[in-house]
């Protein structure tokens, strides 16, 4: 169907758990940061929490696929079961010899194990059971679970037990009666799901997999994906993979969010479909009102008299019915503790107004977008930088210490940069480059080839693909510092986490260690986690940036705020 036509090699969205198209989010990494030790040599008794369709056996499955040379897994994926059952299940998946027809009683199953267990111990190899779908263990196989755990030696337990299940295995699990189990769990994670950056990498994520282009679905598309889907990968997949059959139907060369919205109805739930309408509509009715309010006043655009006679009549209406949404989205924002990574209805209403620009035909071209392409060499004047005529690639970009990075994402990534950059606009059917030097809530300043505009940033978020590249200064002289180097990028890396922190490292005792060791990736990886990126103690060029950004140093262009 689909697949030759936007040239995918594989279905992007299967609802499948497919660890080829894991994506680890930073509680999926710290899930399966979870189970890892869960299997550890020093694990003991883990449970891993999750809505239905967060990934949890997507997370079991990239485990298994680890291939642990010395780890033996047994997996029940059927938790309903009698206990001589549980415990036969067990032996199966082990191995464990034992005779159907002479062990028959609970007790001779336990002593088979037992013994199996103890053999693959002085084997010097571990053994891990992992129950998915726990939530559904009776309190006889709990209590028998719990007496597993009692298979031990003087130092190690013979046996380590991952319960992976939905929210109910927690309220299972404060069972008064089950307290002496609960009390034997070292450690419990609960997953959460995508938040709006999130999910538009994830999809981006499984398209790139999948062999598509990672901006296949427009911006305000993905924001809809996580309004209506809530951040759940499975409901993601199933809305995103009605949205490309859509696409396809209609001939579509980019999925925008009517086309979500559309494929959103059709599939989801519509209890769930209701109540994430009580952000949306709101939203709708205010980009509505928005659009038809400019093009009342927009010079040679003419309304016609019903469509004139509707914005009068019904305008007040909308925005009562905004209201109402938006006291609704600020009253679950207040529930949920106001996490800045919640949806609510600016989200849907940034995603319709850029999706309005991006998605409408225009006759002419806004006139506040500079006519013109600009180049890296502009944008390395900014930097102090004239007569240069680069003619190189980004990647390949070298003037002195100065390097460029070709990234994609949103405004608020290039936000946190916090340096200019060139923007690749859609204009008409064909590519536009202009140059942005500031950058606030509703405004950007774009320098083109025939000079400087202000304009409105909703209408630049309308034609702007995602793609971006900026100049940044690799103060460290290499383009990555990772976990076991030895050098003065690793001292440059404990310095600048350092200032980053307010600290002062001339005033540290002894000299900066030139060894990348345990605490320094710890210290990295939170400072990465904090600015929005990927914790893997990886100091590439976006790591640098930030730190760099973190602590100025003269000579180095920010993004200004915009100038009234």
């Amino acid at each position: 169907m689909y697949l030759r036509y936007y040239g995918f090699k594989d279905f992007p969205f299967s609802v499948t758990p497919d660890p080829a198209f894991l994506y680890l989010s930073a509680s999926h990494r710290e899930a399966l940061g979870h189970l890892l030790y869960g299997a550890g040599e020093h694990g003991g008794f883990v449970a891993l929490i999750g809505e239905v369709g967060t990934g949890k056996t997507t997370l079991i499955r990239a485990l298994v696929d680890n291939e642990m040379s010395d780890l033996d897994i047994a997996l029940c994926w059927n938790p309903q079961l009698q206990v001589k059952e549980f415990v036969a299940t067990i032996c199966d998946e082990l191995g464990a010899d034992y005779d159907p027809q002479t062990d028959t009683s609970q007790k001779a199953l336990v002593d088979r194990l037992n013994a199996h267990l103890l053999a693959t111990h002085a084997a010097n190899r571990r053994t891990v059971l992992i129950i998915d779908e726990a939530q559904n263990l009776s309190r006889e196989v709990l209590e028998q679970l719990r007496l597993l755990t009692n298979l031990e030696t003087h130092k190690h337990k013979l046996l380590r037990i991952i319960l992976v299940g939905q929210p109910e295995l927690s309220d299972l699990l404060e069972r008064h009666d089950l307290r002496q189990l609960a009390q034997r769990i070292t450690a419990r994670f609960r997953l959460r799901p995508l938040d709006r950056h999130e999910t538009r990498a994830y999809i981006q994520h499984r398209l790139d997999l999948a062999g598509g282009s990672q901006h296949l679905f427009t911006r305000p598309a993905t924001a809809l994906a996580r309004l209506y889907s809530g951040g759940i990968p499975r409901l993601i997949n199933m809305v995103c993979e009605r949205a490309l059959m859509g696409g396809y139907a209609n001939g579509k060369s980019r999925i925008g969010a009517l086309m979500l919205s559309r494929a959103a109805m059709e599939t989801l739930p519509r209890r769930r479909r209701v109540s994430r309408m009580r952000v949306v509509l709101p939203a709708l009715a205010l980009a509505l009102v928005a659009l038809l309010g400019a093009a009342a006043w927009y010079p040679g655009v003419q309304l016609s008299r019903a469509a004139a006679g509707w914005l009068g009549a019904d305008q007040g209406k909308a925005a009562q019915v905004a209201s109402a949404g938006e006291a609704s989205a600020a009253s679950n924002r207040s529930s949920e503790g106001g996490s800045p990574e919640t949806p609510d209805a600016a989200d849907a209403d940034d995603a319709e107004r850029a999706d309005a620009a991006s998605d409408t035909e225009r006759d002419t071209p806004p006139s506040g977008i500079p006519e013109g392409d600009a180049d890296i060499n502009q944008m390395l004047r900014l930097w102090g930088v004239f007569g240069s005529q680069v003619q190189s690639s980004c990647d390949a970009l070298r003037v002195g210490d100065l390097r460029c990075l070709a990234d994609s994402g949103s405004f608020a990534m290039v936000e946190r940069y916090n340096r200019p950059a060139l923007l690749t606009l859609q204009r008409e059917g064909r590519r536009h480059t202009v140059l942005l030097s500031a950058l606030d809530d509703t405004h950007a300043t774009l320098v083109g080839a025939n000079g400087t505009r202000r304009v409105d940033r909703r209408e630049l978020a309308g034609m702007w693909t995602g793609d971006f590249r900026i100049i940044w200064r690799s103060d460290s002289g290499v383009g990555l510092i990772q976990p076991g180097a030895v050098g003065d990028a690793v001292v440059w890396l404990r310095q600048r986490l350092a200032r980053a922190s307010g600290r002062n490292p001339e005033a540290e005792l002894g000299p900066p260690s030139p060894v990348y060791d345990d605490e320094l990736q710890a210290e990295l990886e939170a400072f990465q986690l904090s600015k929005g990126l990927r914790g893997d103690g990886m100091a590439g060029p976006r790591t640098q940036i930030m730190l760099n950004g973190a602590v100025p140093s003269p000579g180095s262009p920010a993004l200004n705020r915009v100038e009234e």
